[in-house]
C-alpha cells in the first residue's frame, strides 16, 4: 500500500490561488491515526508477531494494539519507539508513505530448488577459474584441500552442492575469501549486500556513524566517494591546491 496520494487530500484544503481555509483538525488526525494503524499493523505482520506478543512486549492490553492498527486510538511516540525496537524496524516507518507489504510484493518468489542449483553450477565455475588463475591442475587443489579428484570435479561442473566446510577450505587453497563465492547480482545477492553494507555501518564509530546518517552531510560524503575513485597523481595535484588556499 502507498499513502502518497493522502497528501492530495490535504492540499485539496488550500484554495486555488494559494489561500488557506479554515483546517478540520480532527478529521486530520483521524486520517493519519488511520494510516498510523496501517503501518502498525503491516509492521507487525512483516516481523511474524501477533498482537498479543506485541501487547506483551509493551505492557499494554491487547484491545488496545487492535484500536491501534484501526486507528481507533493512537500510541504516544515514546509507545512507537519501543514498537519499533520490538519489531527491529526503522521508527521512520510510522511516518513513512510505503509499506513492508508492498515491498514484498514488489519481489517475486524465488524457487529454492531452482536457485540452489544454479548457485551450485556458478560456484563451481568460479572454483575452476580461480584454480586456472592460480596456475592448479585439479588434482593438485583436490590434494590442497583434502578432497578426491572425483568430488572437486563434481563441485567444478556443479553436479553437487559444496557443504561449507569445504568449500572454506578450497576458498584456503586457491587464497580467495570465502565472500569471492557469494550472490552478487538478483534479489537474493541484493538483499545480502544489504545486510553486509549495514553491518559495516553499524561498526563504524559512533560519531562517524552520526555523520554519515545527516542528510546534511550529503555532498561531503559525495566529494570522499570522488577523491576515492581519483588517480594517486590527481589526488595529490588536488591536496596541493588546498594547501596553497589554506596557507
Amino acid at each position: 500500500m502507498d499513502f502518497s496520494d493522502v497528501s492530495a487530500r490535504f492540499k485539496k484544503q488550500r484554495g486555488e490561488f494559494g489561500a488557506t481555509p479554515e483546517r478540520n483538525h480532527e478529521e486530520i488526525r483521524l486520517l493519519r491515526a488511520r494510516i498510523l494503524g496501517v503501518l502498525i499493523r503491516d509492521a507487525r505482520l512483516s516481523h511474524g508477531s501477533s498482537v498479543a506478543e506485541v501487547a506483551e512486549k509493551l505492557r499494554v492490553p491487547a484491545q488496545t494494539v487492535e484500536a491501534w492498527e484501526l486507528g481507533e486510538q493512537s500510541p504516544s511516540l515514546p509507545q512507537l519507539e519501543m514498537l519499533a525496537y520490538s519489531l527491529e524496524i526503522p521508527i521512520s516507518h510510522f511516518w513513512s508513505a510505503k509499506t513492508y507489504a508492498a515491498e514484498d510484493a514488489d519481489s517475486a518468489p524465488i524457487p529454492t530448488e531452482e536457485y540452489n542449483q544454479l548457485r551450485d553450477r556458478v560456484i563451481g565455475v568460479r572454483i575452476a577459474v580461480a584454480r586456472q588463475e592460480a596456475g592448479m591442475t585439479p588434482d593438485a587443489l583436490a590434494k590442497t584441500a583434502g578432497l578426491t579428484p572425483e568430488r572437486l570435479a563434481a563441485y567444478e561442473q556443479g553436479l553437487a552442492s559444496v557443504p561449507f566446510p569445504e568449500l572454506t577450505s578450497l576458498a584456503a587453497a586457491l587464497r580467495h575469501p570465502v565472500s569471492y563465492f557469494l550472490e552478487g547480482t538478483g534479489q537474493v545477492g541484493r538483499w545480502l549486500a544489504l545486510q553486509e553494507e549495514y553491518a559495516r555501518f553499524s561498526n563504524l564509530p559512533d560519531e562517524l556513524r552520526a555523520f554519515v546518517a545527516q542528510p546534511i552531510n550529503q555532498p561531503f560524503i559525495e566529494i570522499a566517494m570522488k577523491l576515492a575513485k581519483m588517480p594517486l597523481q590527481d589526488l595529490r595535484l588536488v591536496g596541493e591546491k588546498i594547501l596553497d588556499i589554506t596557507l
